[in-house]
């Protein structure tokens, strides 16, 4: 019962009271895989990577036979910046379950985010060839995201027939996805428009909340980042590393730019680090007893030193550890007061695009969370509208160090606007970041198939192809 409430627990997020419960579980039996196992999963979920590989490895050794634990091992060896580990464990979990397609799925999934296409697809196709199983659903959206297939030889009646053996939701919002993506390779977009918006009324379905939910929480940012806030910071604290955060909308070019800077002799990537949110808001509101942003009323020096001293742990994650190292989580627009109080060396990237075109990126990409602006253009229209106003009172801020970059010009003209970024971090160009694709750095973002080509503006008029249903379903309500 006890690990039950636990598992329970932690699928709800509820991260204290599941550590509780397994905490518990292992007091009384310190030899409790399942209670190891919950307490890696936790650990993982809070970026806390050396925790997760120890308490993950005593769970995969009490329980030899089970691949959950195997697969979440191999995430915590990919967080400390451990490949070749992570490789040799997907590698066991797929030999001890050869005849199981779930293993080959996962080590497919590393060898794309670090850039071995091939590998990837070969192992995909090996995957699907064993037969129709829940994780078929995932197996045929990468292949089509890989996009090796024309009109004679493609995936549509596998998906169709996926379609017809299962009654999930999840996994019909899977196929959706890779059908819509698949009649829009295949130049029919009538087909791939009903597709995609079928997959987003499916997932809009799994949503929790409503965009309208979240106005108040912007309202309060705002209320509690006044200008006599921003000012206290400390203009004196220098560090030894620069942190760096684009920001800005989801698939507005965040992945592209921080390949093209990591790419640089002085830069380095945590990648989407949710430290901010995980680690050192929560350590505020923790020890005031209120929650962000309200929270920021109670700062005294000694919190912001101890917040700042958590960041910077996760900062000492990055690998190699260079002067400047990087935060891509586009969300962080939501801290960007608190950051910089933290940090008044900090720079700020707010990386924008074309709104139609974001709009149907976001439309026509499968993100595993459930939020409804990414599964609604009406949501997603108003999400748009409450970042734009949040960042406009970011703006107003004189000291605060944002630039703005447009992802059309980025494209268009890299050089010309990476000397220019360059320039504002007091940095020189360097024609390395244009050979971005050349680098095996792990990307586990949606743009992890395409980050592997050089720059390009494919996607810049990609959008237009379905303009006219496309408008119109943004003026819904």
């Amino acid at each position: 019962m006890l690990l039950n409430k636990a598992n329970q627990l932690l699928q709800q997020n509820k991260l204290k009271e599941a550590e509780f419960h397994f905490k518990t579980l292992l007091n009384s039996n310190p030899e409790n895989g399942e209670a190891l196992f919950g307490l890696g999963r936790i650990a993982l979920r809070l970026e806390r990577y050396d925790a997760a590989v120890y308490l993950l490895q005593k769970a995969c050794e009490r329980m030899p036979h089970m691949l959950e634990p195997l697969h979440a091992l191999a995430d915590a060896f990919n967080g400390v910046n451990s490949p070749n580990d992570a490789l040799t464990v997907l590698e066991y979990a797929k030999k001890l379950a050869s005849h199981n397609p779930e293993p080959h799925y996962y080590l497919a999934q590393h060898y794309l985010t670090h850039g071995e296409l091939d590998k990837a697809h070969t192992t995909f196709a090996h995957a699907l060839s064993i037969g129709v199983y829940p994780v078929t659903a995932y197996i045929l959206f990468e292949l089509v995201q890989l996009g090796r297939f024309d009109k004679e030889h493609n995936y549509v009646s596998n998906l169709h027939h996926l379609l017809t053996q299962t009654s999930n939701l999840r996994l019909k919002m899977v196929c959706y996805y890779a059908l819509a993506n698949s009649y829009d390779a295949l130049e029919d977009t009538e087909q791939a428009f009903n597709y995609f918006i079928l997959a987003n009324k499916l997932q809009r379905k799994l949503s929790e909340f409503s965009t309208k939910d979240l106005i108040p929480f912007y309202d309060e940012i705002i209320k509690y980042n006044t200008e006599e806030f921003i000012a206290s910071a400390d203009k004196k604290f220098t560090g030894n590393i620069t942190p760096v955060f684009i920001i800005g909308m989801p698939r507005s070019g965040s992945t592209l730019l921080e390949q093209m800077l990591a790419s640089h002799s002085q830069f380095s990537s945590l990648g989407e680090s949710t430290s901010i949110s995980n680690n050192a808001v929560a350590f505020i509101e923790q020890k005031t007893g209120v929650a962000y942003p309200q929270c920021l009323a109670h700062l005294t020096p000694d919190l912001i030193k101890k917040a700042r001293e958590l960041y910077i742990t996760t900062l000492k994650t990055a690998s190699p550890i260079r002067p400047f190292i990087i935060n891509k989580l586009p969300s962080n627009y939501q801290s960007l007061g608190l950051i910089y109080i933290l940090f008044p060396n900090a720079k700020f990237i707010n990386l924008s695009r074309n709104f139609n075109a974001t709009a149907f990126s976001i439309f026509t990409n499968y993100f595993a969370e459930n939020e409804p602006y990414f599964c609604s253009l009406p949501e997603f229209k108003l999400y748009h509208s409450v970042y734009e106003k949040l960042m406009s009172h970011w703006h107003s801020f004189k000291g605060m160090p944002i630039y703005d970059v447009s992802y059309e010009d980025l494209v268009s003209n890299p050089k010309e606007q990476l000397t220019q970024l360059l320039g504002f971090l007091n940095c020189s160009f360097e024609e390395r970041c244009l050979a971005f694709y050349k680098q095996k750095a792990p990307v586990t973002t949606l743009s992890k198939h395409a980050i592997r080509q050089p720059i390009n503006n494919a996607a810049i008029a990609k959008w237009e192809r379905y303009k006219t249903p496309l408008l119109k379903l943004l003026d819904e309500n």
